[in-house]
């Protein structure tokens, strides 16, 4: 019983390093392969420009949203009161 629980962790050892040693190694951002792939443009689709100008689409959704404001500044006085 031994025997095989020195057996087994000894060829895995073996194994492993025979794997590696076929394979060179990968430097960091290096792909798998030598080949590249196809670099798609990012889908346009701007169907809330029927809305009107500044409309947008939120992310994974079907609403179209417009973001605005404006801000009013008031002042009066009373001259002149007794």
């Amino acid at each position: 019983m031994r025997t095989i629980l020195y057996i087994v962790p000894v060829t895995l050892l073996l194994a492993s390093q025979a794997i590696a040693q076929q394979s060179p190694p990968l430097k960091f951002g290096q792909p798998a392969n030598s080949k590249t792939l196809p670099v798609k443009p990012p889908k346009v689709d701007n169907s809330c420009a029927a809305y009107g100008a500044g409309f947008v689409r939120l992310a994974d959704t079907g609403t179209c949203v417009k973001i605005g404001g404006s801000i009013s500044v008031g002042v009066g006085a009373n001259v002149g009161h007794r």
